[in-house]
């Protein structure tokens, strides 16, 4: 009998001690943001009123002053980011996915971020500016711009790139190249004796450049869509309820792409998740300061069912061991 009570007290202790556990509440955190090795590049501009500006991997920006409302004495200053290795792009948790659901697979991600006396500055109205990416960098892309949501998370959307180059005659048999809309350059021949009278120097899309007409996008990317996509929807539980949330991430082995969510534990359910080829899920959780995870990988008999996931201690290493 006295043994039978010691028991009883021994659950009762157990279960009160289990109640007093608080759980640590839960933060959205990039676990991977310390692998990153590229870092922002500082041209100073100061004055001067044009200059071709080359990033270290390459990338060329035609810099005019005129482009921007400056005073005589206005100094600038551009700052670029260029992530032309995918591992960069996933260690900054920019995930490859437009603002419809749709799956990209990126060739590179810029930031363009022009300054004068600690402010932002945007091109004047119907000023635009072209960039030029390493070579081949362009082929078969598209170009988006970053927009974010509610919860911080990065989501894309595609710019018009049908642009054209004609030549303008100034005089004295000079003359100068311009970049309009291509519906419009047989506009210009007609209502302008001052362009060339000869064809235009490019009817179709440069291949070699893009143009930005907007720069308060954080981030610019060039990517193209995924084909042959399929889309499921899918539950997850955790039966030890030793997390308050989650940091999840769908990785794709074989292209440049992956998609970043942030969860609380009672909120997992997912739909329309993009999948193709070898697709996973990697869930990840903080208890007591220590990381766990678990991966699965999800096919298009995942459609409509529930994962169990059982989670493993890890470190901030062996999870981007995970992904590469």
């Amino acid at each position: 009998m006295k043994l039978h009570y010691a028991l009883f007290i021994g659950v009762i202790l157990l279960i009160a001690s289990c109640k007093r556990e608080k759980l640590e509440p839960f933060t959205p955190k990039n676990h991977l943001a310390s692998f990153q090795k590229e870092k922002s590049q500082f041209f100073d501009l100061d004055t001067i009123y044009w200059k071709k500006i080359i990033g270290k991997h390459g990338t060329k920006i035609n810099y005019y002053r005129g482009l921007f409302d400056l005073k005589e004495t206005d100094k600038v200053q551009l700052e670029l980011i260029e992530l032309y290795d995918f591992k960069e792009i996933l260690y900054r948790n920019i995930q490859t996915l437009t603002t419809d659901n749709q799956l990209l697979e990126s060739s590179g991600v810029l930031k363009i971020k022009f300054t004068s006396n600690g402010k932002e500055l945007q091109l004047k109205k119907g000023e635009r500016i072209a960039v030029f990416p390493p070579k081949r960098k362009l082929m078969d892309n598209d170009i988006f711009l970053s927009e974010t949501d509610s919860i911080g998370n990065i989501k894309w959307k595609i710019t018009n790139q049908d642009y054209c180059d004609i030549l303008i005659y100034v005089g004295g048999g000079i003359t100068t190249r311009k970049t309009v809309a291509c519906d419009s350059v047989q506009f210009f021949i007609k209502n302008s004796n001052r362009w060339n009278p000869n064809k235009p120097l490019d009817s179709t899309k440069n291949s070699e450049r893009f143009i930005l007409y907007n720069l308060s996008a954080k981030w610019i990317n060039i990517d193209h869509f995924v084909k042959n996509v399929s889309k499921v929807d899918f539950s997850v539980t955790e039966t030890t309820r030793r997390f308050t949330g989650f940091d999840i991430y769908f990785n794709y082995d074989n292209i440049n792409s992956f998609m970043y969510q942030s969860r609380f534990g009672d909120n997992l359910k997912f739909q329309q998740i993009p999948i193709s080829g070898k697709t996973h899920i990697i869930i990840v959780g903080t208890y007591k300061q220590q990381i766990y995870y678990d991966k699965i990988e999800l096919k298009e008999a995942t459609n409509n069912a529930t994962l169990n996931i059982n989670m493993k201690k890890t470190t901030t290493k062996d999870l981007k061991r995970l992904f590469e």
